[in-house]
């Protein structure tokens, strides 16, 4: 900070020109310092999240920042990122304040000891500190790239993004349904009924030639779930809908001799959620 020299002597006889030179004192001094307020209201977002106290996060951001994504995708971008898994600490490495706006850049760090790098705006908003945005760096490090903003993403993205995540029972028909159907199709060795029932989504990223030979390992190695028919499924994760309006459901089958583990994608096709991808293990 550089020194200033009083132009005019520092008596008491001066009052009034003291108070204005302590004043401006004071302000230079505390140009470029943290705003300790906008830290503390940017760990307590992060923290809220990590408790899965969504709506409290979520109320606690700028109007702007509202307009710009739906509780909904808040909610679902949070757990991708993996800011819900119990948040333990922010690490803020760079502070960037300026008249009523601070950027924060750090990371994340959850009880599961995995960090997320973000990059949080705040801004005063009605005399308190809020979260104005949200981003993360991309891999080279120079980029920002909104997570949670659906400004730009067009109607399409809107639209799945919106969907609510099924009942518990339709989430265990559609499990059910769609590992018997890829059941079948090992059993027969042809993948042509199965590649016709899954989702648009799926058919437009690969043909059924190249599916056949994705799974073609099962095949070779006879595997056999259809004793799944009559066992209800264990999710070892809850279905959630994703940002994008994918409908990820994982968890496990306790059949014997080997249990079926799987991870399935579900995207929206008016009027069902229909298949679009399937990762499976079967093991003991």
């Amino acid at each position: 900070m550089e020194q200033i020299t009083p132009q005019f002597p520092l008596t008491m006889k001066n009052p009034l020109r003291l108070a204005l030179l302590l004043a401006v004192v004071l302000c230079l001094g505390a140009c470029g310092r943290p705003k300790p307020d906008a830290h503390r209201a940017a760990n307590e977002f992060f923290l809220n999240i990590g408790k899965s106290r969504f709506p409290e996060a979520y109320e606690s951001t700028t109007f702007a920042f509202r307009a710009g994504t739906s509780f909904r995708n808040f909610q679902a971008t949070a757990k991708e990122l993996g800011l819900s898994a119990g948040t333990v600490s922010c690490n803020w490495s760079k502070d960037e304040p300026q008249d009523s706006e601070v950027k924060l850049t750090g990371e994340v760090r959850s009880a599961a000891g995995k960090t997320v790098p973000i990059i949080v705006r705040l801004t005063l908003e009605r005399g308190e500190w809020r979260v104005f945005s949200l981003r993360t760096p991309d891999r080279s490090g120079k980029k920002e790239i909104d997570q949670f903003s659906l400004v730009g993403k067009g109607d399409a993205f809107n639209t799945a993004a919106s969907h609510e995540i099924p009942s518990l029972e339709t989430i265990q028909k559609l499990t059910r349904d769609s590992l018997l159907l890829f059941n079948d199709a090992i059993q027969r060795q042809d993948f042509a009924n199965f590649y016709s029932k899954v989702s648009q989504e799926w058919q437009d990223q690969l043909t059924l030639g190249q599916l056949q030979r994705a799974f073609q390992p099962f095949i070779d190695n006879k595997v056999d779930i259809h004793d799944i028919e009559n066992l209800p499924p264990f999710f070892d994760k809850a279905p959630q809908v994703q940002s994008d309006g994918i409908l990820i459901v994982e968890g496990h089958y306790p059949s014997k001799p080997l249990a079926a583990f799987f991870r399935l994608r579900f995207s929206y096709n008016f009027p069902y959620w229909k298949l679009f991808g399937v990762e499976l293990q079967v093991r003991d």
